[in-house]
């Protein structure tokens, strides 16, 4: 009898639901789920972190982050992770010694150590034989970008070496600034997987020495040091850290620990800086001499002898390397810093000096060597250099060498000049922190406490730097000029006349200058100015405050002559040449 459509149905339905609940169904079903499962969870962990628009060239899936090497000596992956000359040939020979035939992974291992050796320690010898590695990997590929100066972000950072590996790139000249925060981040990351590994170490402190991070730079290749100090790479950039950081002594003593060979051109011209940095010249010039002796054609060092003979103002000699120098590159930020210091302190010429270091300041804007020459220059002369002033210029150093004291004079000298005392007086409190500052830059704290009112301020510091250095010259004066403004004056009268019996005719000279203000009739006063100037005929301070009186008196052509004698004795100082100026259209 056939069946209705709907018992056939209900048949079909049956059949079905049997099929379902069978275990060879559910068996089928739960492999196939697992299967996509495993394909999610390799595709997520093969493409983590990798730069989309790079090559990727990823670990075999079967294999995770602890068995690409799982054939190797867990003693020879941590002298290869180490990564010190003598810990990668001593993972070399262990390596061999436990095979006869390398796998692939070992010839990978093997290959990567010798590059390693190439790139970061090239003094050193390679003593294992390199094999040929035929596997495309993300070891030898990160290798591969670094000399090609990229750093690779595709190896996933699966295990130490290929965390590490492309931060090798650091040690290539030909890259740019964009690598140091992936290289700081990679070898931050290595560290952490290994914190003793000579080679992370080291290559954080480059990281940090190219950033000028100087002191952290010394912290991770101190302890690189530690671990390897026969090491002449490790050797030199400690030595070049710790003379950047101000180290002198220690950085000599460095450098001279290992058994360099005298004439090894990395030590000697390491000497040279360090003595140039110490101020011994003669030492410096001898070690710059041997240099050029094996390297006659070494333009740096060409310079470098004409920087240490500008120094020892023997200029005569430096314009004669200057000019050969010129002959090969005129445009050297070096040689135009010091061709405008020559032009300055032995031609005396400030126009043509400020026309270089422009130069200078056009083609390398942020050069602190320019900006640190400019702002001299603007606060000699009180005139604006590429436009800017010297507090200006000095604040764009500050900017990238916090705390440099030279930057801070020039910065105050250039709110003295622009009378912006509030300021200035900020900057000098911030100067004097320093316990160690010049007797100028005293003089100039004295200066601007008494423009601001501050006179008892100013006459406790005068008084204490005073007592501790009586000696000094300039430190008397200031202390004479704020004791003149708090002490009584008969007193103070009575202090300069103790003193002039055995003070020098410079001395001699400001103290009559100081006296004259203390003086109640002029008549007194300009005879104190003019025996100030019997003393020291070329005090322009004394010449000045005659220029001032007898303008005073409108008499202006008295005024002018002592006038033009401050002009000839500071030729840089623009404020002098626009009274000047001034005075000479106020008698036409």
């Amino acid at each position: 009898m056939e069946k209705t459509f709907w018992e056939k149905s209900i048949i079909l339905i049956a059949l079905a639901a049997f099929v379902l609940s069978s275990p060879a169904f559910s068996a089928s079903k739960k492999k196939k789920k697992s299967k996509e499962k495993d394909t999610e969870l390799v595709k997520t962990e093969t493409t983590e972190n990798v730069d989309d628009t790079s090559y990727s060239i990823k670990l075999p899936v079967e294999k995770n982050k602890r068995e690409y090497f799982s054939k190797v000596d867990p003693a020879v992956l941590t002298n290869v992770y180490n990564g010190s000359p003598d810990s990668l040939r001593e993972g070399m020979a262990l390596m061999r010694k436990k095979t006869t035939e390398f796998d692939e992974s070992e010839k990978v291992l093997a290959v990567v150590s010798a590059e390693i050796m190439k790139l970061v320690w090239p003094s050193e010898k390679i003593t294992w034989d390199i094999p040929v590695v035929t596997e495309d990997n993300p070891y030898t590929g990160a290798i591969s970008s670094v000399k090609q100066g990229v750093f690779d972000s595709s190896t996933g950072n699966v295990d130490f070496l290929t965390t590490i590996l492309p931060a090798l790139v650091i040690m290539n000249n030909n890259s740019d600034i964009s690598i140091y925060e992936p290289c700081e981040n990679a070898l931050m990351a290595a560290l952490q997987i290994q914190g003793d590994s000579v080679l992370a170490n080291y290559l954080l402190s480059k990281v940090y020495e190219k950033k000028r991070g100087f002191e952290n730079a010394e912290k991770y290749i101190s302890q690189a040091y530690a671990a390897s100090p026969k090491t002449s790479e490790i050797n030199l950039a400690y030595s070049r850290i710790l003379r950047a950081n101000g180290k002198l002594a220690e950085a000599s003593q460095v450098l001279n620990s290992i058994d360099n060979t005298v004439n090894d051109i990395a030590v000697l011209k390491q000497n040279a800086y360090i003595s140039f940095d110490a101020g011994d010249y003669d030492s410096a010039e001898m070690y710059v001499a041997r240099v050029l002796q094996q390297t006659p054609n070494d333009l740096e060092f060409l310079l470098f002898r004409a920087k240490i003979l500008v120094e020892k103002k023997d200029y005569i000699h430096a314009v004669s390397l200057l000019d050969v120098y010129a002959r090969q590159d005129s445009s050297s930020i070096d040689y135009l810093v010091l061709r405008a210091k020559v032009q300055l302190d032995w031609s005396k010429n400030t126009a043509a000096a400020s026309e270089t270091v422009e130069k200078a300041l056009q083609m390398y804007p942020d050069n602190v060597d320019a900006l640190m020459f400019a702002a001299r220059i603007s606060s000699e002369t009180d005139s604006p250099v590429a436009g800017k002033y010297a507090d200006e210029l000095a604040a764009r150093v500050l900017e990238r060498r916090p705390g440099n004291q030279e930057a801070m004079t020039y910065a105050l000298d250039g709110l003295i000049q622009r009378e912006n005392w509030q300021e200035a007086y900020t900057a000098s409190r911030n100067l004097i922190t320093y316990g160690n500052v010049s007797p100028a830059v005293v003089e100039k704290y004295v200066k601007v406490c008494l423009k601001l009112g501050k006179n008892n301020e100013a006459y406790e510091y005068a008084k204490t730097r005073y007592e501790a250095n009586t000696s000094d010259e300039l430190l008397l004066e200031s202390y004479i000029l704020a004791y003149s403004r708090v002490g009584n004056r008969d007193a103070v009268l009575k202090y300069i006349d103790s003193l002039m019996g055995t003070a020098s005719p410079k001395v001699k000279s400001n103290l009559y200058y100081r006296r004259s203000y203390l003086q109640l009739t002029e008549e007194k006063a300009l005879a104190d100015l003019r025996s100030s100037l019997i003393s020291n005929p070329r005090n322009s301070d004394a010449l000045f405050r005659l220029y001032e009186l007898y303008y005073a008196k409108q008499d202006y052509r008295k005024a002018q002559y002592y006038l033009r004698q401050v002009v000839a004795i500071n030729p840089n100082d623009s404020s002098f040449k626009k009274l000047n100026e001034a005075l000479t259209k106020l008698i036409q």
